[in-house]
């Protein structure tokens, strides 16, 4: 038996506008536009289907009229009106669903667990969101400002029964064409947001294909090579959290892709990382953390070694942290910076500092060092 929505709330929060996308991006097309709506019309070899959409929300009967649209929906697409619903909330929305099969039938966590599962699941998207700005092998502590404002915009929704599925909402503007578009890449003027989710989905799948290489190669190159891709050190630690967090048997991921902007080209679903891949992305991880060089790295700590203490130029050796891991770090430092050094060291205060950190022999250098700052000034100054 099919569920009819009689609740004036959930048919008050159908966007009219939203609705205009779902009926274009399923066939309909507007047959007669009228003061405060529109007929719109949809015809195929058995049947036509016609119904009155109320484009003012500020209208007295609009839950009534929004009722009456998801009757005719609902005969036309020969599917519940709950399941309509639910893909008009995500109608200008792609979607990310990792499925983690080792939660069980039941389809619950504990809070153990969810903790780490949704924690995971923002670093992968935070992860996709910097592949979507340059490619690395890994990302500094301190991400890019486009990035974190791509965090606030996404959202969690409810999880899908079955074995434990999150549901990752990342909000898309429609595309509108222009005749220009027939000359122009795919990716051209594609919005961040679906940059974000199609990186994704390619890293995804290149991580699926490049590790099977790694398997049969026992070399670390299929992984590199997979970076031009989006696959980071910060994914592959993201999803091997999900993995933990599920219990362990893989993760499986589905994108639904919004119906206002169309499904780009050369993207699957779904996309499954058995549990024998994830050593694999353990050691990429590691290979990736030990070798390349992150810009933006903050290193936090005290100076232990100082040389040409009477010059203006010098090398300093801070003991501290490098984007939170535990690590002696060698920075050239000079003018007021090298100044700085040597108070903080006489006096034995910590300091912070940002540059490009890179291993060097059997060192972790920091070039290009900035920002140099004695935390006791700054926290003086607060």
């Amino acid at each position: 038996m099919k569920a009819t929505i009689r609740d004036a709330e959930i048919l008050r929060a159908i966007r009219p506008l939203e609705l205009v996308g779902y009926l274009r991006a399923n066939g309909w097309h507007e047959e007669q536009p009228l003061e405060r709506g529109a007929f719109w019309l949809k015809e195929s070899k058995e049947q036509s289907y016609e119904l009155l959409l109320p484009l003012d929300s500020n209208l007295g009967d609009f839950a009534n009229r929004i009722a009456e649209v998801l009757q005719v929906l609902e005969r036309a697409e020969q599917r519940s009106q709950l399941e309509i619903v639910e893909d008009l909330m995500m109608v200008s929305a792609d979607v990310i669903r990792p499925r983690l099969p080792g939660t069980g039938s039941e389809g619950s966590l504990s809070l153990e667990q969810g903790t780490i599962v949704y924690e995971q699941a923002r670093n992968l998207m935070l992860a996709a969101a910097c592949a979507a700005i340059e490619r690395r092998p890994l990302y500094a502590k301190r991400k890019p400002e486009q990035a974190m404002q791509y965090l606030r915009h996404a959202r969690f929704g409810p999880p899908k029964e079955g074995s434990y599925i999150v549901t990752i909402i990342s909000p898309v503007p429609p595309k509108l064409s222009s005749a220009q578009d027939l000359f122009e890449e795919e990716s051209a003027f594609e919005p961040f947001e679906r940059r974000t989710v199609r990186v994704l989905a390619e890293a995804l799948e290149a991580i699926g294909s490049a590790v099977r290489e790694a398997a049969v190669t026992g070399k670390i190159d299929p992984m590199k090579a997979a970076v031009e891709r989006g696959v980071s050190a910060n994914l592959c630690e993201a999803i091997l959290g999900l993995d933990e967090g599920g219990g362990g048997k893989g993760v499986e991921f589905t994108f639904s892709w919004s119906p206002s902007r169309g499904i780009p080209s050369h993207t699957r679903s779904p996309i499954a990382l058995t549990p024998d891949v994830m050593p694999i992305l353990t050691e990429t991880a590691r290979v990736f953390r030990e070798t390349a060089t992150v810009d933006g790295s903050e290193v936090i700590g005290t100076v232990q070694k100082l040389e040409h203490q009477e010059s203006e130029r010098g090398k300093v050796t801070v003991v501290g942290t490098a984007d939170g891991v535990p690590r002696a770090v060698v920075m050239e430092l000079s003018g007021e910076d090298h100044v700085r050094a040597i108070h903080a060291y006489r006096e034995r205060i910590p300091v912070k500092c940002v540059g490009e950190l890179a291993r060097e022999g059997k060192s972790w250098v920091l070039r290009n060092a900035r920002e140099f700052a004695l935390l006791r000034e700054a926290v003086e100054e607060l």
